[in-house]
């Protein structure tokens, strides 16, 4: 009896545990925001496979940013008159492994030009040279300082 009770407490503290941190989830970023990122994920999924990223015309010069990882860069996006497509990324970023390969961790929107755009409601930062703006989201690896922050402390520093 006891152990029925024990394993009842447990089941109702995951349930009561995992609604808490799905309202918390919800607030941060909103119902709406939350199915976007789904969405990115669903569309990014197939450049897991660093190759697949490379074949669908994202190029990189294997600079790695610490706390962000390898960009590629798609460049007829990038130069598209600022027009931004939520489920094509200008730029894949990656951290590379000590094994030699690529983990996909997050996307990167960037525009040239133009006024400061936003997403998922978030407004652009600086992008990484004059004129541009630029915003990750942490679409593959978590960030606890935030789905949208341009560093992540949990991307390795290898080169």
């Amino acid at each position: 009896m006891k152990k029925r009770r024990l394993v009842m407490f447990l089941v109702i503290t995951f349930a009561l545990t995992f609604a808490l941190a799905t309202v918390v989830a919800a607030k941060s970023h909103g119902p709406d925001v939350s199915k976007e990122l789904a969405d990115v994920r669903k569309a990014t999924v197939k450049y897991q496979d660093i190759q697949v990223a490379f074949d669908d015309g994202y190029a990189t010069d294997y600079h790695v940013v610490p706390n962000m990882g390898i960009h590629l860069v798609r460049e007829d996006l990038l130069f598209d008159d600022g027009k931004l497509d939520l489920l094509t990324p200008e730029v894949l970023v990656y951290e590379p492994k000590k094994n030699g390969g690529y983990k996909l961790v997050a996307v990167e929107y960037m525009t040239v030009g133009g006024e400061r755009p936003s997403l998922f409601g978030q407004q652009f930062d600086d992008g990484p040279f004059g004129g541009s703006f630029a915003l990750h989201a942490w679409v593959w690896q978590a960030n606890h300082d935030g789905m949208f922050e341009a560093f992540n402390p949990n991307v390795a520093n290898a080169e």
